[in-house]
């Protein structure tokens, strides 16, 4: 499966701290110190550059200096990211385990710079006006792990992997939708040789709506966001170049049998598990599909090696089921990510048993 980032547009929303504007990078850093530099003619708004060359979500960029990226380290001080996970209140037998994430960029292999990942319950609704509502961001942290900018998976020439980041110990049950994300630390006037950042799906490749109106009211889906350098949570499509894009931020979670589990929903895909679970020979993987997409489920082992990779190419939307051989795996605990080709993944524990 081709991996891709993002195109943006700006966009301003009344009562908003919004970006609309680029920042310029000779008002905070010299070439000497941004760390990196990308190709001629990079444009003042991100566009849809190409992974392997370096110049994925740019926020600015000229001839001799560039000021980071959009969903990563960059001169504007960023410094989290976060992707809501819908979980339906009644069912009360999910746990989150870690977080799956893809990264690219430049990372000197002497860092020492670190990443935190995180769970996240959702806050309340805040009102940016008396009729525009956020629909609620990250809000008490749930779990987390951290892991030093060495180990994420940024290859040489491009090559990026996912990764999985495990918590020490799993979540409580979660019975509502949460966050799943990571904090980075950096100063923002020297990179030190790093910039690196959270990959994401295609502009417009976000299914869910930007907005919805109540009453009246307008409720801004707070999907996808960003922490600036104040510490404060900001919506990408309202705030930050009306970016509707998805993180590539997964959880591993374990969630009870498919006929009692309404599932968990990103983007295109509705994921309900697996069963049964422990397996001896096969197991079923049960997800939907709000639109036909394409469909790669990955196995690994718990250190990240992969086993297996099943794909599965023009599923209609709909439910589906993959089966998923395990008679050739040691008895023992194992991963698989479960992804779609506009962005939508999940990713959960099971155990062979024999």
């Amino acid at each position: 499966m081709t991996l891709c980032v993002s195109a943006f547009a700006q966009k301003s929303f009344s009562g908003h701290a919004n970006r609309s504007t680029a920042v310029n990078p000779s008002t905070i850093a010299t070439a000497s110190v941004m760390g990196r530099t990308t190709a001629v003619g990079d444009t003042v708004i991100p566009a849809n550059f190409d992974i392997a060359a370096d110049t994925n979500n740019i926020y600015w960029a000229g001839s001799t200096a560039d000021s980071g990226y959009i969903s990563g380290m960059d001169a504007y001080g960023d410094m989290g990211y976060a992707e809501r996970y819908d979980f339906n209140g009644a069912d009360s037998s999910m746990k989150v385990l870690g977080v799956v994430g893809l990264f690219g960029g430049t990372v000197s292999p002497t860092s020492t710079k670190t990443v935190k990942f995180y769970a996240w319950s959702q806050g309340p609704q805040t009102a940016v006006t008396s009729t525009v509502f956020f629909s609620g961001f990250p809000n008490n942290a749930l779990d987390s792990v951290t892991v030093g900018a060495t180990h994420l998976g940024i290859g040489a020439g491009g090559i990026d992997t996912f990764k999985t980041f495990m918590f020490a110990t799993p979540t409580a049950y979660l019975s509502a939708s949460f966050f799943v994300g990571c904090m980075l630390s950096y100063d923002a006037s020297n990179f030190a040789g790093d910039t690196f950042a959270v990959q994401t799906n295609l502009i417009g490749e976000r299914t869910s709506a930007g907005f919805s109106v109540s009453g009246g009211d307008t409720i801004i889906n707070d999907q996808s966001v960003s922490m600036y350098s104040d510490g404060s949570w900001h919506d990408n499509w309202a705030d930050n170049f009306q970016a509707a894009y998805d993180f590539y931020l997964f959880p591993v979670v374990v969630i009870g049998g498919p006929t009692s589990v309404q599932g968990v929903t990103k983007n295109d895909l509705t994921f309900f598990g697996n069963y049964p679970n422990p397996a001896a020979t096969t197991t079923t993987v049960k997800f939907s599909l709000a639109n036909a997409t394409n469909v790669t489920l990955v196995v690994t082992d718990m250190n990240g090696r992969t086993l297996n990779t099943i794909c599965q190419n023009g599923l209609s939307a709909g439910t589906h089921t993959i089966e998923l051989p395990v008679d050739q795996l040691a008895s023992g605990d194992y991963l698989y990510i479960i992804r779609t080709s506009a962005g939508g993944g999940m990713a959960s524990k099971f155990t062979v048993a024999k």
